[in-house]
């Protein structure tokens, strides 16, 4: 009995709003909301890529416990460095690097961040993912590790294609799988 009163009044509730138009609401409330709403709806770009690059950064970190780019490894494992070197060259192994480094990030992204901004993304992966490249190869350089500009221009150009490209798969697939659980 108790539930078809607490229904009984939320429709009585619902009705008297209806019809009590009266009542304005505050201005800055409204204000508030509609910059709320805004902002889900049209995120920002220096926004979206601070987001990219704290997941990038993260992701990088753990993906050279298994390749150690540029010399760096947090484990001392260069056996798959150096299959790849020594199977396919250091330009190729480069490139691999690279995409590994910044492909994972991508992959990451794309599950974690919103759909509105992995869409702003997906707009101007090649700039973001570019410009990520760019920003992992200097913090390389930074640090103290040795670098071959012909060497860092493979691994960003594996980067930033690999990054695009699994950005735009997984964007996809996360379409497709909203779609059809929807």
């Amino acid at each position: 009995m108790k539930n078809k009163r607490t229904k009984l009044q939320l429709n009585e509730d619902f009705d008297d709003f209806l019809h009590n138009n009266h009542i304005k609401t505050p201005n800055s409330l409204s204000s508030l909301i509609l910059k709320s709403i805004q902002s889900h709806t049209s995120p920002s770009h220096s926004v979206v890529f601070i987001k990219l690059l704290g997941i990038q950064c993260f992701i990088g970190i753990i993906s050279l416990a298994f390749c150690p780019q540029f010399n760096l490894s947090l484990t001392n494992n260069y056996e798959v460095f150096h299959y790849l070197h020594h199977t396919f060259g250091a330009n190729v192994c480069m490139a691999i690097c690279g995409s590994i480094f910044v492909g994972s990030g991508a992959v990451f992204a794309s599950y974690i961040l919103r759909m509105n901004e992995v869409n702003l993304i997906y707009q101007n992966k090649y700039l973001y993912y570019l410009t990520v490249s760019l920003i992992a190869v200097s913090l390389f350089s930074f640090i103290g590790t040795d670098l071959y500009f012909k060497l860092a221009i493979f691994w960003i150009a594996g980067a930033s294609l690999s990054g695009a490209f699994l950005l735009k798969f997984n964007r996809l697939v996360r379409i497709q799988f909203t779609a059809h659980y929807l």
